[in-house]
């Protein structure tokens, strides 16, 4: 299980750099910027778990939880954008091309998530 997710939560930061790059545009320094960002999330969201149940009401375990927050949104969005022109750029058009890439995002987005689970509180 462990496996199958850590290569989708490696897709699912593919996506993110790519979205992320479709963003910023062509460029050297926005390239390195997609890929460093994407990185960036990927570990924030392999995270998770330490992150979401850190008791402390302290300034940096709560801000890390807003960014957290905040990173989960931005890699839905970018990964859709990834998801949308790289899997499905050839396939149907319309509803039937929005809701698949929605689905695909859906799942993709929780990998990491879902690693971070199963890394940071595995069962015994």
């Amino acid at each position: 299980m462990m496996l199958g997710l850590g290569f989708v939560a490696i897709w699912d930061t593919v996506t993110t750099v790519y979205g992320t790059s479709t963003i910023l545009g062509p460029g050297s320094i926005q390239t390195i910027m997609s890929v460093l960002f994407g990185l960036l999330i990927g570990i924030f969201l392999f995270r998770t778990i330490p992150i979401i149940k850190n008791p402390s009401q302290e300034l940096i375990p709560t801000g890390a939880k807003i960014l957290w927050f905040l990173a989960v949104l931005y890699d839905l969005y970018t990964a859709y954008m990834g998801n949308f022109d790289l899997i499905l750029n050839q396939s149907a058009n319309g509803a039937h091309k929005v809701i698949v890439a929605i689905g695909i995002t859906i799942f993709i987005c929780s990998a990491p998530i879902g690693l971070s689970s199963m890394y940071f509180e595995p069962k015994v």
